[in-house]
């Protein structure tokens, strides 16, 4: 089970807005998006440090809207077909009795569909709160990107519960208010709140409680363990792979620090560490194997001295990587100049 949501949604984009004459491959390049959802030689997408690639289409929208000169363009951009961004968890929330475990359901399995939104549901006295956070990394996101995922969330609760009248009771925005806010009341059918701490719908429970009309509990258990198993695939299979692609980049610009590591994949440094662990591995243990191909490309060649190179690795003198060298290799580092030399 491949989970291709962001593929699906990044499509529609570009066909949604291509149709309206906007360059939309010329904003997805300048974002450093040109490549999403091209499959390389190998039959694997790029992997991605996830901070850098929520600020990529942060800037992707930011760039839309002033093409279009539409700031509501997030609402216009038509969402992928009902449930067709989320795979079998779409089935598991058709499955569900209520749009109320429909939506737990959502927030549960959201790693799979895309680690950068971190979304929270909350019961209140006469309502359910449903919270949302687009995690970036240096770039501010823009609204527009929060006003397509509401619009996304709201088209898929209606679809999964058979209410196309389906509407929040209250939306809050944590950014301040646009020069006309009516569109968003129109939009949402409810009072719109900005300069909130917190990006949130709330829904009646009379609403959110209804029962939907294909549940189907037999069908949900079964998947329940199918997602759980995904579930921890995803967190396991590929997680130090991920880690080390991201290592030769941050090694060459100084350091790779723990903490710095856990900033770009959005989780803590306490996560970062248990997941490492459960595959059999640590952080260290890592950058010395990063260290070391590094150091196995560059020596015995001209291109960079052994000084150089022992600072471009992030030792904090040259004898620290003269006994890093011994051993990893059996050798010092001279020994790679002087094979050359002899070779020559």
């Amino acid at each position: 089970m491949k989970y291709l949501s962001a593929t699906d949604v990044v499509q529609r984009i570009r066909s949604c807005l291509s149709a309206e004459g906007v360059d939309v491959d010329g904003l997805f390049g300048k974002a450093g998006l040109g490549w999403f959802g091209k499959v390389q030689a190998d039959g694997a997408e790029r992997a991605a440090d996830l901070l850098a690639l929520s600020d990529q289409f942060s800037q992707l929208w930011e760039g839309l809207a002033l093409a279009s000169g539409d700031p509501l363009i997030g609402f216009r951009v038509c969402a992928p077909d009902p449930l067709s961004w989320l795979g079998v968890l779409g089935h598991l929330m058709l499955a569900s009795p209520t749009l109320k475990q429909a939506a737990d359901n959502l927030m549960r399995y959201m790693p799979l569909v895309t680690p950068v939104v971190r979304a929270t549901i909350e019961p209140k006295s006469d309502r359910v709160r449903v919270g949302l956070n687009l995690v970036g990394g240096v770039r501010p996101v823009p609204v527009q990107r929060y006003d397509f995922t509401w619009s996304l969330l709201l088209d898929t609760l209606r679809f999964v519960g058979g209410r196309p009248d389906l509407k929040p009771v209250a939306v809050e925005y944590a950014y301040p208010a646009p020069g006309d806010s009516a569109p968003y009341a129109e939009r949402f059918g409810c009072p719109v709140r900005f300069g909130a701490p917190a990006n949130a719908l709330e829904f009646a429970n009379a609403d959110i409680t209804a029962p939907i009309p294909t549940a189907n509990p037999l069908a949900a258990e079964g998947l329940f363990r199918l997602l759980d198993e995904r579930l921890v695939q995803a967190e396991r299979s590929s997680f130090a792979a991920r880690v080390r692609e991201m290592l030769p980049a941050m090694i060459d610009q100084g350091g790779a620090l723990r903490d710095a590591v856990a900033r770009r994949l959005a989780i803590s440094e306490r996560t970062l560490q248990r997941r490492l662990a459960d595959e059999g591995t640590d952080f260290s243990t890592l950058v010395d194997e990063v260290r070391r191909t590094i150091a196995q490309q560059y020596l015995g060649s001209d291109r960079i001295s052994v000084k150089n190179l022992s600072y471009k690795l992030g030792f904090s003198d040259p004898s620290a990587f003269h006994r890093a060298c011994l051993r990893w290799f059996g050798k010092a580092p001279g020994e790679f100049q002087q094979q050359k030399a002899k070779s020559a």
